[in-house]
């Protein structure tokens, strides 16, 4: 009988998703392990394009500059369609569309290769002596025991059988011990291994082994076409290659993506209809037929090709998103699948992973050897996964339904209707049920009097905080709010303190919402302290001129002392014209009046749990005894 290992979390797969929850253990003492069947990490081919809510997350996990300074920017959009002479046949071009979304203040979109995406995740654990990865390694039985407590710290309830593909002439295959991970070569055994975890998630693709075993069933249709996708060198006399394009024709509809080296990716529409081939039979010749004559009168030749595959892609999604008490949770394409035109699945997959990664953070963390959450508390919070999530991949579905007719037909409100479609695959118009973790504002019984989420840069329980560009008090250094809001697991309480040099109302309510926050005994100080432990973390943004405040005449809880490093000068923003990067308008731009302000309770993956006054000591409180963070 082999050894049994206990973990606190058992991740299957280690793509994107997989790697993007993992990250989220990065500097706790909660064990993790991730296995995934691959012998080495993802090469080359898969998905590319990243949102700007995606780059969000890989800013909030630290290595957004350098999956930044890879990735290739899209800045256009060309709308091909066929010609409307009636002479010659062919296509041509009928719009030229900026690829920007003017609420977000930035690029929308960016694109860098799986693997390249997927490397940068895996080095940022390197170090973390709490993560380990296994390649060659797949389950084989899992066993579940759903009577046992959240809270209690001890218990494994999930037993795992691994089969571990061991090649002795490569060494090690655990990467955070030997970063060059080794080839399945030379004499190979297998390898038996027990687990027990606390948690399993499957982030282990659309042919997903967990899903099977949790007997979850995926709900929907495969799509009536088979697409080629190919990244290859074209040479071309198409003169649109260096923008994304949408290439319309009776046939079908092309998607071409610029990349970097020159490279472009084609997504092509190979066959249609009731009878389908299968696309392991799809020749490369044969794609790239189809998309030549999609593409006529123009030529297309192939300089290089980099990888090429073919797919019939599902729109369908889990029946469940969790299982067994949420002891098991699925993630990504394990338990939604849709076509890859909104470039949506890789973003989906890891804004997944993000959701459910501090909420098992938050359940697994310890403070003074006592969980933060009881039993009740975490299994409320961990139930909104699924309650969160499952509602964005159905609406994912059906805008991905819609988005595929958009380009049948020509629509004379074509303008708008892509406009729209820009804004939803950012992000904007996911907003949250009420939960534990989302907190109605005042006056507000249910969601439906908030009326429907609006595709918007706005203040609203349940959506995404929007982005923002403030300067520091200290030093008038410029900082962009995602990048500030770390993935260390915290909350923050985040003050708009509104114009406190001028209004003397104001300066005094935030005196006294500080004098709260401070206090252990009736205020949120016992979440408060703790510096960089704590779990909840103060920030002010004030609209007032710079030189009319001090810092150090603002409360102590938003410029707290360390008796060996002195203040920490990071947590007071102004919102004031940067040196060299111009005035980031916060309040305009998030219509909070100077004269009132706001206080938001902003969750650990950046979306709002709470909107209220400054002086709603009361409403702060509720929030955190709702999520069982503060005792009622």
């Amino acid at each position: 009988m082999s050894e049994v290992k206990t973990v606190d979390v058992l991740i299957i797969g280690a793509g994107p998703a997989g790697l993007a929850l993992a990250n989220w253990f990065r500097n706790s003492n909660i064990n993790v392990l991730l296995v995934d069947k691959k012998a080495v990490p993802t090469r080359r081919g898969k998905a590319e394009g990243l949102k700007s809510t995606t780059n969000e997350i890989f800013d909030s996990y630290g290595i957004g500059p350098q999956i930044a300074a890879e990735s290739w920017r899209l800045e256009e959009i060309a709308i091909w369609g066929q010609k409307k002479d009636g002479g010659e046949s062919g296509i041509e071009r009928e719009q030229l569309i900026q690829d920007k979304v003017e609420e977000l203040g930035k690029v929308r979109e960016t694109m860098l290769q799986q693997s390249r995406v997927e490397y940068h995740m895996q080095q940022n654990l390197l170090g973390h002596k709490n993560i380990t990865i296994q390649y060659d390694t797949q389950p084989v039985e899992v066993k579940i025991d759903e009577s046992s407590l959240h809270s209690e710290d001890e218990v494994y309830p999930v037993e795992v059988r691994l089969v571990k593909t061991q090649v002795e002439s490569e060494g090690a295959s655990n990467i955070l011990e030997n970063s060059t991970p080794h080839t399945a070569n030379g004499d190979a055994e297998e390898v038996e291994e027990r687990i027990r975890a606390k948690y399993i998630v499957g982030c282990d693709g659309a042919h997903s082994w967990l899903r099977k075993q949790l007997q979850v069933q995926l709900e929907g249709d495969l799509t009536d076409s088979v697409f080629g996708v190919v990244d290859l060198i074209p040479k071309s006399n198409f003169p649109d290659l260096r923008r994304v394009c949408y290439l319309r024709a009776s046939t079908g509809t092309i998607l071409l993506v610029p990349r970097s080296n020159k490279e472009v990716r084609l997504y092509i529409p190979v066959e249609s209809g009731s009878s389908l081939s299968d696309p392991k039979d799809l020749t490369f010749d044969r794609i790239i037929s189809a998309a030549r004559k999609i593409m006529s009168t123009y030529t297309l030749e192939v300089g290089s090709v980099s990888w090429w595959s073919a797919y019939r892609v599902g729109q369908r999604v889990g029946s469940h998103f969790s299982r067994h008490n949420e002891r098991a949770f699925l993630v990504g394409d394990a338990v939604h699948t849709h076509s890859p035109k909104a470039g949506q699945g890789m973003n989906t997959s890891i804004q997944d992973a993000y959701n459910l990664g501090w909420k098992l953070r938050l359940v697994l963390q310890q403070r003074d050897k006592t969980q933060l959450l009881d039993s009740m508390a975490a299994s409320k919070l961990l139930a909104t996964y699924e309650s969160e999530r499952r509602p964005v991949a159905q609406d994912l579905i059906s805008f991905d339904r819609g988005y595929l007719k958009l380009f049948a037909a020509p629509s004379a409100q074509f303008d708008t209707e892509f406009l729209r479609a820009m804004k939803f695959t950012t992000g904007l118009s996911i907003r949250y049920p009420p939960s534990c973790a989302v907190q109605l504002p005042r006056g507000v019984e249910t969601a439906e009097q908030l009326g429907p989420s609006l595709l918007k840069a706005d203040l609203v329980p349940g959506k995404r905080l929007p982005d923002f560009q403030a300067v520091y008090q200290a030093d008038g250094i410029t900082a962009w709010i995602h990048r500030r809001l770390q993935a260390t697991g915290s909350f923050r309480v985040i003050v708009f303190a509104g114009d406190i040099a001028t209004h003397k109302h104001l300066s005094t309510n935030v005196q006294k919402l500080g004098e709260y926050l401070a206090d252990s005994e009736d205020g949120l100080g016992a979440l408060t302290a703790g510096g960089e432990a704590a779990p909840v973390e103060v920030l002010i943004v004030h609209s007032a001129d710079r030189d009319k405040v001090e810092l150090l005449d603002l409360h102590e809880v938003f410029r707290p002392w360390s008796d060996s490093e002195g203040y920490d000068y990071w947590r007071v923003l102004a919102d004031a014209e940067s040196v060299h990067e111009g005035h980031g308008r916060v309040y305009e731009r998030l219509e909070i009046d100077p004269e009132k302000g706001r206080t938001l309770v902003v969750r650990p993956d950046g979306y709002i749990g709470a909107v209220l006054d400054v002086d709603d000591f009361e409403g702060l409180g509720e929030y955190f005894k709702e999520l069982g963070l503060l005792s009622k």
